[in-house]
């Protein structure tokens, strides 16, 4: 062979080679990182220490700040971390709020908070693990476990809607709690609970049981008002059954009046005490003393 030859196959085979290395990597080439998510992250702009707010009629009516906020480019959503914020529906109502983390949509003025406690001024406080706001139409709404707190209560229930405009908070289901008056403890609960803060009204609602210290009380309805920071009365309804000290009360209502420690029983009704029944048009019961005064009486003694 001479070398002319040799020189030729070296060549062929130093070609032969380079296509090779170039076909095995072209087939073994990494892959190149697609731009999805940097394209995710350019639609969206980060924030820190921000202020939203919302106006009606002219006037500033909901404040939100943060400090940290994650704002979509493509539509109106804000993503927000540690909140805190202020809503007034009435101009002589201001009601916080804080947050630790959630979501506003700017253009609709809704949104949602988790960890979420709220101040109604002096009146109550509410605790949740989320809740959805609707600053324009003065609504919160809440699917999870519910702390309510006032002056008089504490209270725990499922669900809640609050209207902060008519100042009416309702829990929808599975209450239980306490209320207390200057002098007594009673433990609620009941299918519903609402709270009428202009009224000074707590109704319970829904298969009602009432248990203090010498008294239990059931019903379908019960409403506690208060004057002040004192309760007055409780109102009850639908099915009464009161017991006390071995008195047995039956009627279709029964108004309990705690400065007086007196139940009035009304709407047919009937007490049994030491196999004595009792019936009348009114009859007045003193929880203290045990003693009974009947209108239009009708007395029944069993042997």
């Amino acid at each position: 062979m001479n070398r002319r030859s040799l020189t030729g196959y070296i060549a062929s085979g130093f070609a032969i080679g380079i296509l090779l290395f170039s076909a095995y990597f072209f087939v073994k080439r990494p892959d190149r990182p697609t731009p999805h998510v940097v394209e995710e992250e350019k639609k969206v702009i980060v924030f820190r220490d921000v202020k939203y707010s919302g106006e009606k009629k002219g006037a500033i009516d909901w404040e939100l700040r943060a400090k940290l906020a994650r704002k979509f480019i493509d539509k109106p959503v804000v993503e927000l971390e540690e909140i805190e914020g202020s809503y007034r529906p009435r101009p002589d109502t201001v009601v916080l709020f804080k947050g630790k983390k959630g979501e506003l949509n700017t253009e609709t003025e809704k949104g949602r908070m988790d960890d979420v406690e709220i101040f109604y001024k002096d009146e109550y406080t509410v605790k949740s693990k989320s809740m959805d706001f609707d600053f324009k139409n003065s609504t919160v709404s809440s699917q999870a476990t519910v702390d309510l707190k006032g002056k008089r209560f504490a209270l725990q229930g499922i669900g809640m809607v609050a209207d902060t405009d008519k100042q009416v908070v309702q829990i929808e289901k599975d209450v239980h709690g306490t209320v207390e008056t200057e002098t007594r403890r009673f433990n609620f609960s009941s299918d519903r609970f609402s709270y009428d803060v202009q009224q000074n009204v707590y109704t319970f609602a829904g298969s009602v049981a009432v248990k203090g210290e010498d008294m239990t009380l059931f019903c379908d309805t019960i409403d506690i008002t208060s004057t002040g920071d004192a309760v007055d009365k409780l109102d009850a309804r639908g099915k009464v059954v009161l017991n006390s000290k071995g008195t047995l009360a039956k009627s279709g209502r029964a108004v309990y009046y705690l400065r007086d420690d007196k139940v009035t029983l009304e709407d047919s009704p009937r007490v049994t005490k030491d196999k004595v029944d009792m019936q009348g048009q009114v009859i007045v019961y003193s929880l203290s003393t045990g003693k009974f005064s009947v209108e239009g009486p009708r007395m029944r003694i069993e042997r």
